[in-house]
C-alpha cells in the first residue's frame, strides 16, 4: 500500500518497533487493532487473523474454529471477548 511503518504505527497507537513485530508475526495483533485496520485501509480482517485472503462476508467460523490449534482458538476468542467487553462499557 506504498505506507510508511510509522503513519501505521500511529493510526494503530503503537511503536513503530511494536508495529514491526505485529507485521512479523512475533505479537499477536487486538481485535480493536484489526478493525482499525479495516476501517482506515480496508484490509481485510480475515487475512489478519488467518493469513489467508479472503472476502471478509466469506470469513467462516466454524472452519476457523475446527481448523485452529486449541491455542489459536483460545486467543481468538480472548480476543473477541475483550473486544466484546470493550464494545458495552
Amino acid at each position: 500500500m506504498n505506507l510508511e511503518k510509522s503513519e501505521i504505527a500511529d493510526v494503530l497507537g503503537v511503536t513503530v518497533e511494536h508495529y514491526r513485530k505485529l507485521e512479523a508475526g512475533v505479537t499477536g495483533i487486538s481485535v480493536d487493532k484489526v478493525l482499525t485496520l479495516y476501517h482506515k485501509y480496508g484490509i481485510d480482517p480475515t487475512y489478519l487473523i488467518t493469513g489467508e485472503s479472503s472476502n471478509i462476508k466469506d470469513f467462516n467460523l466454524d472452519y476457523y474454529v475446527a481448523n485452529s490449534t486449541k491455542e489459536q482458538r483460545n486467543d481468538f476468542f480472548d480476543r473477541v471477548l475483550a473486544y466484546l467487553s470493550k464494545l458495552i462499557r
